[in-house]
């Protein structure tokens, strides 16, 4: 009977340390030579996901939030697909050790509707369509 307790415990330690992991990484993007050092980073923050985006321009950090969002990372690769249901919040990430695209794109008027408190700056992390030739790396915290 003990062998089962202490192969049970194991088995909750695994699981727990797994689901610790699960929110242990962080995506940073930048374009290299970019003369406003835009940077996006892609994180967990009470218990959701967020963009955090940092520039010349945003010499504060701005930070939108993606309810639901579930992107897959590995320790070389990150993928997110992420819309809302007013279509005001969309990221389009994926990034390898070879090549990586980014699309972001938020419309503050839309979405000051459903947080009325947004930081109009959001509209700063936009990109404009998609960015080719960023450079995103994944890290474990």
């Amino acid at each position: 009977m003990s062998r089962v307790l202490l192969l049970m415990s194991l088995l909750v330690a695994a699981a727990s340390s797994v689901r610790g992991q699960e929110g242990a990484s962080r995506v940073t993007c930048t374009v290299p030579g970019d003369a406003e050092a835009r940077t996006w980073v892609l994180e967990q923050a009470s218990g959701h996901w967020q963009i955090t985006f940092t520039s010349r321009t945003a010499t504060r950090p701005v930070r939108l939030a993606l309810p639901g969002a579930r992107p897959v990372l590995s320790a070389a690769s990150a993928t997110l697909s992420y819309k809302n249901a007013n279509g005001g919040r969309q990221v389009e990430l994926k990034a390898d050790e070879a090549n990586a695209t980014l699309d972001v794109w938020v419309d503050h008027g839309l979405e000051v509707n459903i947080e009325p408190d947004l930081d109009p700056r959001v509209d700063l992390m936009n990109t404009h369509g998609a960015l080719e030739g960023v450079r995103c790396t994944v890290a474990r915290m």
